[in-house]
């Protein structure tokens, strides 16, 4: 069995955060961080002289899918703003996601939930959704 690569690495240092005119700013305080699950639809295209009677289908549009991330939650402040006037503008804007090894993968969305949890006994938290609109772009680290 082959050993484990030396660039495996876990997702401690990995950030998120907003690009502004070419300009990354960094979330504070990111805690969970679910990345875009791409997909394609499939299209059917059976029809009557359908080899032995099975359905056929051939791929149609992707879909980058979303994006999901926790963080420490300051009400109104840092990141919590951030994402709140992000919603307000219903602007879709451009997000990056920098991993430990130099990696970053772009994508141009749009957040559809933002929400805010306040355990009695337990830190404060924020989460937000963004829906990812067209392709994202994965550039590998140098």
């Amino acid at each position: 069995m082959a050993a484990t690569a030396a660039a495996t690495d876990i997702g401690f240092l990995t950030v998120f955060g907003k690009v502004v005119a070419n300009v990354f700013t960094a979330f504070a305080e990111v805690t969970d961080l679910n990345l875009p699950e791409l997909s394609r639809d499939s299209k059917e295209f059976t029809h009557f002289g359908s080899p032995d009677g099975y359905r056929e289908f051939k791929p149609g549009l992707s879909d980058a899918g979303e994006a999901s991330l926790t963080y420490n939650l300051i009400p109104g402040l840092a990141d919590d703003a951030v994402i709140a006037a992000h919603l307000a503008s219903k602007a879709v804007e451009a997000w990056r996601v920098q991993f430990p090894n130099g990696a970053k993968l772009d994508f141009n969305g749009f957040a559809t939930k933002h929400g805010r949890a306040t355990p009695m006994e337990d830190k404060m938290t924020g989460s937000a959704t963004f829906k990812v609109s067209g392709k994202p772009t994965l550039t590998p680290a140098a």
